[in-house]
C-alpha cells in the first residue's frame, strides 16, 4: 500500500504545481483533469498488480483513497463545464448563474444525505459491505459496477460524488462571495451622493415591467444597450437585485389579467396629475 499511498502523495503535488501556473482558470481545470485520470490509472494498475490486500486496507483504499481522487476528477469535470458556460459580462447574470448551479447541487446532496453523514462521521458499521470487492452481500445493497468489478466497490462511486458535492459547494459558495464583494466595490464607486438614499419601494417585478418595456421602446441609447447591461445599470441606481429579468417577464406574460399592471397605474397617476391641474 505503500505505492499507492505514493501515488496519492504524488498527484497533490502536481495539483499544487498546477495552481501555481501564471495559466487560464480553464487550462488550469484542463490540466487537472488530465492529471486525475492519469493518477486514476495508476491506481487501477496496482490494483489489479497486488497478490494480496488486506481487508482493512482495501476498504481504507476504496473508502479514502480512490475518492479522492475520483471525487477530484468529477469536480474538473464539472468545474470545466461551469468556465465554459459562465457569463462573460453582467454580475447579476453572474450570481444567478452560480444560484442555480447552488441549488442543483443541493438536490443532489439532499439524495445522499444518509450515506454523505456515515461519511462525514467516518462510521466503519457497513464498510465490509460499502468497500470490499468480494462480499457476499453486495447485490442485496446495490447493482455492483460491472464495467470494474476488479476496481470498484458498491459504495465507492457515490463517495467520490460525495467528495465532489462539497468541493463543488465550496467553490460555488466562494465565487458567489466575489462576485458580491465585487458588487459592493461597484456601488460604492459609482453611485453618487445623491443617489445613496434612493431606493425603488414597489415590487421587484414592476420594476422589471418597466425596464423591459424601457429596453423595448428603445427609449434607452436607441435600444442598442444589451437588456443585461441595463439591467444591471438599474440595479446600481436602485441598489436592488433583480434576478433573473426572464423569468419575471414570464411570469408578466402569463398573467391572465393586467399584463401592464405598473405602466398602466403610472398611466393614471399621471392622469390623475394633469387633471387635478385643469
Amino acid at each position: 500500500m505503500k505505492k499507492i499511498a505514493t501515488i496519492v502523495d504524488n498527484f497533490d503535488l502536481a495539483i499544487t504545481d498546477v495552481k501555481k501556473l501564471n495559466i487560464s482558470k480553464l487550462s488550469k481545470v484542463e490540466k487537472s483533469i488530465k492529471i486525475a485520470r492519469d493518477c486514476l490509472f495508476q491506481l487501477r494498475l496496482e490494483m489489479r498488480n497486488m497478490d494480496s490486500i488486506s481487508p482493512r486496507d482495501e476498504i481504507h483504499f476504496f473508502k479514502k483513497q480512490k475518492p479522492k481522487i475520483h471525487g477530484r476528477l468529477f469536480f474538473y469535470l464539472e468545474l470545466n463545464n461551469f468556465l465554459i458556460n459562465f457569463p462573460e459580462s453582467g454580475i447579476s447574470e453572474q450570481q444567478i448563474y452560480i444560484k442555480e448551479h447552488i441549488a442543483i447541487l443541493k438536490v443532489k446532496k439532499a439524495d445522499v444525505f444518509e450515506f454523505a453523514k456515515y461519511c462525514r462521521l467516518n462510521a466503519t458499521k457497513y464498510d465490509h459491505i460499502y468497500f470490499l470487492r468480494e462480499d457476499p452481500q453486495l447485490d442485496l445493497f446495490m447493482i455492483r459496477n460491472l464495467e470494474d468489478p476488479e476496481f470498484s466497490t458498491s459504495h465507492d462511486e457515490l463517495a467520490s460524488k460525495i467528495v465532489t458535492f462539497n468541493l463543488l459547494m465550496k467553490f460555488y459558495t466562494s465565487e458567489l462571495e466575489l462576485l458580491n464583494s465585487k458588487k459592493e466595490d461597484v456601488v460604492k464607486e459609482v453611485r453618487p451622493a445623491i443617489l445613496q438614499k434612493l431606493r425603488w419601494t414597489a415590487s421587484k417585478t414592476a420594476l422589471a415591467e418597466l425596464v423591459i418595456s424601457l429596453h423595448l421602446s428603445k427609449a434607452i441609447s436607441d435600444g442598442e444597450i444589451e437588456l443585461n447591461k441595463f439591467v444591471a445599470a438599474v440595479e446600481l441606481i436602485f441598489d436592488i437585485n433583480l434576478g433573473n429579468i426572464h423569468k419575471i417577464f414570464d411570469q408578466i406574460r402569463d398573467r391572465e389579467k393586467d399584463p401592464t399592471k405598473f405602466l398602466d397605474s403610472l398611466k393614471n397617476a399621471l392622469i390623475k396629475k394633469i387633471n387635478s391641474k385643469l
